[in-house]
């Protein structure tokens, strides 16, 4: 039973992550299409293998920043190409050597003015390039492909086909509520099992919480750099603002809860001093499926549910920090829905104000008759 839901959570994963990336991998595609189009028609390159390529690199899924990726992409390719044309009038040496020492120098002065992974690399393999397939394939034609297909790429990302920034939110909002959910499934199963093991295992989980939430920081701060450089950006820049400054709060305080109530679920568990209070297992159950609901797992009737602290009693000593970090989890995830319903809430509250105001102008005036 634990190896099935084991399978199913990375078979949501990965069905979230095609819904994620379809569409990113769909532009570059047809980028890179373009691309080869323009410089074998336009350009009359016979082959512009390296102007799809860069395409593809600019606007693959999972890229923080096409814009930056772009520019990124063409520094290193000239950078490559300028130190591989000057290597080409070292004395002759053995091919081995040569790769060898073409390769370190390309590497090595990127890195003297370039701190970026990307940058690095494409100079040392554009350098290489340059002598193991010559100028004319690898060398300034190779640069002006680059062009071509970074082009084309700051073109679908920054113009065109720029993402839907609400939409990128909500799709990093709901992978981390996700993960919240099942860890907080698997800290409900070691409750009512008192299993040390099944209670690490919710703290281990805390470890993809922890790759969410750096995704959704990744995503707010991309949203709002996409504000400021895009046009469609620009069009929703102040709820964009406004949701960004929401969320980053929100995961965080959430993540921070989450990790403490796991380390004190373990402690507690291993000491088996006292039994867990009666209504925690049901409100760690109810915490997750308020972060399904929040991530929009759970539709229908069903709604966000506020625990009952009625019944509670004063926690023991073994149980109280486990408690008082549910109590956090609790009031950061009552506090996030409210925020996020407030405007709809707020338009209810004014439609019913309208409602009761024409409802007693037309008492007044049938009392009036």
């Amino acid at each position: 039973m634990i190896k099935f839901q084991h399978f199913n959570n990375h078979l949501k994963q990965a069905m979230l992550q095609i819904k994620t990336n379809w569409k990113d991998a769909l532009y570059a595609g047809i980028a890179a299409g373009i691309s080869w189009f323009i410089s074998l028609n336009l350009l009359s390159h016979s082959h512009p293998i390296f102007a799809a390529m860069s395409a593809l690199i600019c606007l693959a899924p999972g890229q923080p920043d096409h814009r930056r990726q772009a520019i990124y992409v063409l520094i290193g390719v000239m950078t490559g190409v300028l130190i591989g044309e000057i290597t080409l009038l070292l004395p002759p040496m053995p091919i081995e050597m040569r790769i060898a020492l073409v390769g370190f120098i390309g590497l090595l002065i990127a890195s003297s003015y370039a701190t970026i992974p990307v940058i690095i690399i494409q100079a040392g393999v554009s350098a290489i390039m340059v002598f193991a397939m010559g100028t004319e394939v690898a060398g300034f034609t190779r640069v002006t492909d680059v062009m071509v297909g970074t082009g084309v790429g700051l073109i679908f990302s920054q113009i065109l086909f720029t993402p839907d920034q609400i939409q990128v939110l909500k799709i990093s909002i709901e992978r981390f509520f996700h993960e919240l959910a099942n860890n907080f499934t698997l800290a409900a199963d070691s409750l009512e099992k008192s299993d040390t093991a099944t209670a690490n295992r919710a703290l281990k989980s805390c470890g993809r919480v922890h790759t969410a939430l750096i995704t959704l920081i990744g995503s707010i701060n991309i949203v709002r750099d996409n504000a400021r450089w895009t046009l469609r950006g620009r069009i929703s820049s102040r709820e964009v603002t406004t949701l960004a400054l929401r969320y980053d709060k929100t995961a965080i305080r959430l993540y921070a809860a989450t990790l403490l109530f796991c380390e004190a679920l373990v402690n507690a568990i291993k000491k088996q001093r006292e039994e867990p209070p009666e209504w925690l297992t049901d409100s760690v159950r109810l915490a997750a499926s308020n972060c399904r609901f929040l991530a929009g797992d759970i539709k229908g009737d069903e709604a966000f549910k506020k625990p009952d602290r009625s019944i509670r009693e004063d926690p023991s000593i073994t149980w109280r920090d486990c408690i008082k970090s549910m109590e956090l989890v609790e009031n950061t995830l009552a506090r996030f829905y409210k925020s996020k319903t407030r405007s709809s809430r707020l338009q209810s509250w004014r439609k019913k104000r309208i409602i009761n105001a024409v409802r007693e102008e037309m008492i007044w005036q049938k009392n009036k008759k």
